[in-house]
Formats: C-alpha cells, sequence, structure tokens
C-alpha cells in the first residue's frame, strides 16, 4: 500500500456456496440490466461468514502497524434474502496518539502508545417468541475497562426484514424495548478519568476523585426531582468512582409497554423522560 506492505495471515469464506452461485450469476450476465437489491443480498445466502486472521497493516503516519489478531463475522436464520443472526468479534491492538478520541487520548496522556481492542457483538430473532436480542454485546479496551450490555426487544414483527424500507418502518413501529442490562468492569479506567482531572484543574488526584464524586451527588440530585430512578444511577456511580477496579451493573426493565422507536426519540430529547419509562436496579461489585 502507500503506507507500506500489508500482511494478511488467513482470509476464509465460511460454507461457500459454489453451485448456487454459478445459477445465481446468470441473473447478472445483462450488462445493461443493474441486479435489483433483493439479488444483491441474495449473495448473502451463498455464505455463512467470513474470518480474517493475522492482518498487520500500516495506520496514518505511524511507523506502528495495527495488528487484527481475528476478525470473524458470521449470519444465518434468513428471513427471505435477510439474515435475523449474526455474530461479529474483532481482537487487535494498535497505535494511538493525542489526536484520537477518549479514552485513548487519556492512554496517550498516560505514557501508552499502543491500545489492545477487543470487541464481540451478537443479535439473534427468535420467530416464536417475536424477540430480538443483542447479546453478546462487549468492548473492552486494555487499561481501561469492560462495556457490557444486554438488550432485548420483544414484538418484532417478521416483515421488519423486508428489504422494503417503507415497510420495514412502518412494522418497527410495533417493536417494543424490553429488558436492558449494562455493566462495566473498570481496569484502569477510573483512574485514567481522575488523573485527567486532576491535570485539567490543577488538583491533586485525591481531591480531584472527591470533585467528580460531589459533581456526580449535585447533578444525581438535581436530575431526582423530574426521576427518583436517577439517584439510584449516580449513587451507584460515586462507588464505582470511590472504588477503582470495579464493577457497576445498571438493570432497566420496561414499565409496561415502551415503543421502541418512541424510546429512541426521547433519548436524543429528553434522557430522563426516557428513563422514567424504565424501573431502575443499579448496583457496584468487586
Amino acid at each position: 500500500s502507500p503506507k507500506g506492505p500489508v500482511k494478511v495471515g488467513r482470509f476464509a469464506l465460511k460454507s461457500f456456496d459454489i453451485a448456487n452461485l454459478l445459477r445465481m450469476s446468470s441473473q447478472f450476465s445483462n450488462p445493461g440490466q443493474a441486479p435489483s437489491p433483493d439479488q444483491l443480498l441474495g449473495l448473502l445466502l451463498l455464505l455463512e461468514g467470513a474470518e480474517i486472521k493475522d492482518v498487520i497493516a500500516p495506520y496514518k503516519d505511524s511507523n506502528k502497524p495495527v495488528n487484527i489478531d481475528t476478525l470473524n463475522l458470521n449470519w444465518g436464520q434468513f428471513v427471505g434474502p435477510m439474515p435475523s443472526r449474526a455474530r461479529l468479534t474483532v481482537k487487535m491492538t494498535g497505535p494511538i496518539d493525542a489526536s484520537d478520541p477518549d479514552p485513548f487520548k487519556m492512554l496517550v496522556t498516560a505514557g501508552r502508545d499502543q491500545a489492545a481492542i477487543n470487541f464481540d457483538l451478537g443479535a439473534a430473532w427468535t420467530e416464536g417468541s417475536r424477540t430480538f436480542m443483542l447479546a453478546p454485546v462487549t468492548a473492552e479496551i486494555g487499561e481501561v475497562g469492560t462495556a457490557a450490555a444486554r438488550i432485548s426487544f420483544s414484538n418484532v414483527p417478521r416483515e421488519v426484514f423486508s428489504i422494503n424500507p417503507l415497510q420495514a418502518a412502518i412494522m418497527a413501529a410495533q417493536v417494543e424495548a424490553g429488558t436492558i442490562e449494562i455493566a462495566l468492569r473498570d481496569i484502569g479506567g477510573v483512574d485514567l478519568v481522575v488523573a485527567q482531572y486532576a491535570r485539567t484543574q490543577n488538583m491533586t488526584p485525591d481531591a480531584a476523585r472527591r470533585a467528580i464524586i460531589e459533581n456526580i451527588k449535585t447533578n444525581g440530585m438535581t436530575m431526582s426531582t423530574t426521576n427518583p430512578d436517577a439517584m439510584a444511577i449516580a449513587g451507584a456511580l460515586t462507588r464505582f468512582i470511590e472504588n477503582p477496579r470495579g464493577t457497576l451493573t445498571v438493570k432497566l426493565t420496561p414499565r409496561g409497554k415502551v415503543p421502541a422507536m418512541s424510546l429512541v426519540e426521547a433519548i436524543k430529547t429528553n434522557p430522563l423522560t426516557a428513563l422514567a419509562r424504565f424501573q431502575v436496579e443499579a448496583s457496584t461489585g468487586r
């Protein structure tokens, strides 16, 4: 490449259906007729996934490369030409610099020049119960922490997977939010945040930690006038900051039916209103 050599240790296509590929190729043989969207999506039926391993590639102008140990993508359980089950896993390391967003910028300030990232995202629809689950959803940044989530949706009709965007949007209005669980595990990120705040405010780390905790308590009390559950999250968050290397878990259970689309709009305009539609449980641990 213009920036230097690229190495790929392994590239694999999983369950490559060559026979059906040859049959489908006749649909694309007419150069004057562009393939339709359903024909293009139908190509996904010929595969069950792809895998890349041991990729080494240059990054920006750095003399340190990006290393992708594993990138694995699988899909299946088709509704027409659309897969309703998929999973993506990525494990990689790469150089970081001060132009990167936080938390990478904080790692650079702390003297690091590389970061390790692990990512795992799974999604599956169950037709019998009409539920759609995002699980696992995990992201780990080395020396910072791990975030994990489990997000469910109910009343998800088959027609949501239509290739017709208008039909899919109409049917998506029926989808309801289910239970949402979020867990954070600190492996150094809290101390990085405290150190960054101490530098910007010219404080000692202990004073910075106390100031952050007081800000959380003050904001929690302000928000509790609108939603009392905000104090539960604020209380758990202060304990999470006070005791580094711990875990913070938040569970949101819908209070009745919560249409997913209206929830998204509420999050954009007034997150506290959106939070009020759930029963909140927040806890910390080691």
